[in-house]
């Protein structure tokens, strides 16, 4: 059992959803968006409204299930444990695969500052920060959330300041069109929420950790509600500015926006300062998904659908082996990346990765129905947004390639061969 010392306030939970979701692509977002046109802004607001939806349903299932394993302990709670294991099993891989994209990205920053280094020595510096990460996170819950707090204020504040300093510079003769695309509105729209919505990626992520924090039932759903909106301002706000200061053919040519947006403003040099920025915004999101990664291991192993060996945790009460098998598995991924001849195929697993996690928010809004069924209070309210939530998610598979809705549900397949050995297991070990 967790003790309250080293269990998170509403503070550090609030700061690990905002991390969570301000990761590497806050950076160049407004540049992927900009071959769009101003409906970009309009795509910004839908999935804004759609993930504040979601950030509800969580906050409600968190306050009627205040225990480990966010998703998973939802799912298992509404459908049993089968269900739950491929939730577990689904999400865990996701976190510890995008983890290395993460890493991968904040290298990327840095060849701005140093210059193109050789591949042995980024593998080096890659998994250096990988497991120095993993050893922070071993020293409690305490601990690495007061570092998410540290690093989420250093990362968040400059991404606000200078979008607000830079509003007076404004000029709508900046901004693009309303829809560049060359397709229609509905499909412009579509491809849009396709990109903004991996922005709201983690919006779950203080029910993980559930009861490892303080006051669970009233921490959890203002830190998922506050960690949400506080990350749509920065995407959203950043998005308005840079449109709006830098021209539409230097931003689709640009590779560091909220640079070019400061030099526009205040004169050249903003690129090195950019790139440290972009270090510290991705560690911190691999901070906190490490934080994730172990608790939601840890969560399954409790329930005996993980190894046993992934719920035993140190002096500190960190699951320890959660973190330490998950770290080592992100390692290939690292190494992938640093071929250049596989990047495409690396990026397509980052691609299947995140689709999954569509179908983990769609079967805890499933959940949310099921849970709430006799109860009597609030229940309009409830209905209402679990309605939303599904028609939202039901929009995103929709913007989502069917390939990728395929080779995600075989991610989920991939998980049965260990299910199958952890159940022959425990019968050889009843007989």
């Amino acid at each position: 059992m967790t003790q309250t010392s080293q269990k998170l306030g509403l503070i550090p939970l609030t700061s690990l959803v905002t991390g969570n979701l301000v990761g590497s692509g806050v950076f160049l977002l407004p540049v992927a968006l900009a071959k769009f046109g101003s409906i970009s802004l309009l795509g910004w607001i839908l999935t804004t409204l759609g993930a504040i939806v979601l950030a509800l349903i969580f906050a409600e299932l968190s306050h009627k299930i205040p225990k480990n394993g966010g998703p998973y302990a939802f799912v298992s709670q509404a459908f049993g444990k089968e269900l739950g294991f491929m939730i577990a099993w689904g999400y865990w891989t996701l976190s510890w695969i995008s983890n290395s994209a993460l890493i991968a990205s904040a290298a990327s920053y840095l060849t701005v500052i140093t210059g193109d280094l050789d591949k042995s020595v980024m593998l080096f510096l890659e998994i250096s920060v990988l497991f120095i990460v993993a050893a922070f996170n071993l020293f409690g819950l305490k601990t690495t959330g007061k570092g998410e707090l540290i690093i989420t204020t250093v990362k968040v504040l400059p991404l606000l300041i200078i979008p607000i300093v830079c509003l007076p510079f404004i000029s709508f003769d900046n901004f693009p069109e309303f829809n560049i695309s060359n397709s229609s509105t509905g499909v412009a729209l579509n491809s849009v929420a396709f990109i903004t919505l991996w922005a709201f990626v983690g919006v779950e992520t203080a029910t993980v950790p559930g009861s490892q924090v303080i006051n669970p039932r009233r921490n959890i759903p203002i830190a998922t509600i506050a960690g949400t909106i506080i990350a749509a301002l920065v995407y959203i706000l950043g998005t308005i500015v840079i449109f709006g200061v830098v021209p539409s053919d230097t931003l689709m040519a640009s590779h560091a926006p909220y640079a070019d947006a400061a030099n526009f403003v205040f004169g050249g040099g903003w690129g090195s300062v950019t790139a440290i920025a972009a270090i510290i915004t991705c560690v911190g999101s691999l901070n906190g998904w490490t934080i994730i990664v172990g608790r939601i291991a840890q969560a399954a192993a409790d329930d005996g659908l993980f190894p046993k060996i992934f719920s035993k945790t140190n002096s500190m009460g960190t699951p320890a082996y959660a973190i330490i098998v998950s770290t080592v598995l992100t390692v290939p991924f690292i190494v992938l990346s640093i071929n250049e001849g596989l990047m495409e195929q690396f990026n397509l697993i980052i691609d299947v990765t995140v689709t999954f996690v569509l179908f983990v928010y769609m079967a805890c809004v499933l959940a949310f129905f099921k849970l709430i069924r006799g109860d009597k209070h609030l229940r309009v309210y409830r209905y209402i947004i679990g309605a939303l939530a599904f028609g939202f998610l039901s929009w995103a598979f929709f913007a989502t390639q069917p390939k990728m809705i395929f080779y995600s549900l075989l991610l989920a397949l991939c998980g049965l061969p260990i299910r199958a050995f952890i159940l022959f297991k425990r019968s050889r070990e009843n007989q």
